[in-house]
């Protein structure tokens, strides 16, 4: 069994701050002066005459870290895209209509099974690959596609009309 010895340290009025930390090091058991960087940062922000803000970084940075005003080199994002799925059982079709504005239509390259397509598309600063499930049987043959303006439009032909899911619940 250890004893520890309680160690209490008496502050000397005549002593210098750094004879102080000194000494506080070599009870925690560090040996000789600990080296310490100095830096300074830190940033002012005003508005201009213009209303528009003004900043201004000042100081020596901050050490080996990532200076938090520069801006980030770009990361592509990996969004996912915004697809409707309607299902229309009188005119035995399928229309899948997806939202992806950017991308040309040399780009899109989409490949179907009978109950999903698997879309992606890629251009300088984004990359889409979507899964988009289909609560019905299509045939993948039939799909005809046209981009314009942004939007993704396909039809594919119905293969048997999907049946409800589930029980009905009635509402009181």
């Amino acid at each position: 069994m250890k004893l520890y010895r309680e160690r209490k340290m008496a502050l000397n009025k005549d002593e210098d701050i750094d004879t102080i930390f000194e000494r506080m090091f070599n009870l925690m058991g560090f040996q000789g002066k600990p080296k310490v960087q100095s830096w300074s940062y830190g940033y002012s922000m005003t508005a201009g005459q213009d209303g528009k803000p003004i900043i201004k970084e000042w100081g020596t940075g901050l050490p080996k870290m990532d200076n938090p005003l520069k801006p980030k080199p770009f990361v592509p994002e990996t969004p996912e895209s915004i697809s409707q799925v309607d299902i229309d059982s009188e005119n035995m079709r399928v229309r899948i209509i997806v939202d992806m504005p950017g991308f040309t239509k040399e780009s899109i390259k989409i490949t179907g099974t009978e109950n999903k397509l698997q879309l992606s598309a890629s251009n300088e600063t984004r990359h889409i690959d979507n899964e988009i499930l289909i609560q019905a049987k299509v045939d993948p043959s039939s799909a005809e596609a046209t981009y314009k303006n942004g939007i993704l439009d396909i039809t594919l032909k119905l293969l048997e009309t999907p049946k409800p899911e589930g029980l009905n619940i009635q509402v009181n």
